[in-house]
């Protein structure tokens, strides 16, 4: 399960370090009438998003449309989604909308959102959140994720970066590959000491070697 935290610091580094920028290669499109434009803010279509930071590629993504919201960064259809770590992709996303805060760098990442982790790590969701200030990243729904082959669900998450430790809320039920299954109301993981925590009433079912 420790490799849960990668799979919750993805959103930590994507579109929030303090200091990046945002190139756009914008695909070829039809030439516009002269006269004002119909919306007052800037907006482009077709685009592949590539962020850096200190020169260094932190992620790339296709959009279909993204646009400056009064402080906001609002990115549409969200496809091919890869965030670099080292030079090297570690992470994979889509999302049907993003928003980005440039004053707080706050991000959230809503409908289908789906992220895979090396291969190994898998995880949906309708709404994920980066919470800068606080170094949380939040899904307030339901999460369902298959770890190593284990499938976990719940009715929400929040991971503390600072803290190392991601709890998930409601219902948490994980089934194990070796098919046992542990159902909880909260489940906390401890990533550094690798030690995990139930609290509530909850079930435990054990297996037994046929």
């Amino acid at each position: 399960m420790k490799r849960t935290v990668a799979l919750a610091a993805f959103a930590a580094v994507l579109l929030a370090s303090a200091v990046w920028f945002v190139s756009v290669r914008r695909a070829p499109g039809p030439d516009r009438a002269a006269g004002p434009p119909e919306e007052p803010r800037t907006q482009l279509s077709a685009t592949r998003v590539v962020g850096r930071h200190q020169g260094e590629r932190q992620f790339e993504l296709d959009a279909a449309v993204i646009a400056d919201e009064d402080g906001w960064v609002r990115i549409e259809t969200i496809r091919n989604g890869v965030l670099y770590r080292d030079g090297r992709p570690f992470v994979t996303f889509d999302a049907d909308l993003g928003r980005w805060n440039r004053t707080t760098n706050n991000l959230i990442l809503s409908g289908n959102v789906s992220l895979v982790y090396d291969d190994r790590v898998s995880m949906r969701t309708e709404r994920l959140e980066w919470r800068a200030a606080d170094e949380l990243v939040v899904a307030p729904g339901p999460v369902y994720m298959v770890i190593d082959g284990d499938v976990v669900e719940a009715a929400s998450m929040e991971a503390d970066l600072a803290e190392e430790r991601v709890r998930l809320s409601g219902n948490v039920r994980i089934l194990r590959k070796s098919g046992d299954v542990l159902e909880m109301e909260d489940v906390v993981y401890w990533l550094a000491e690798e030690r995990l925590e139930g609290y509530g009433r909850g079930r435990i079912v054990l297996r037994v070697g046929q």
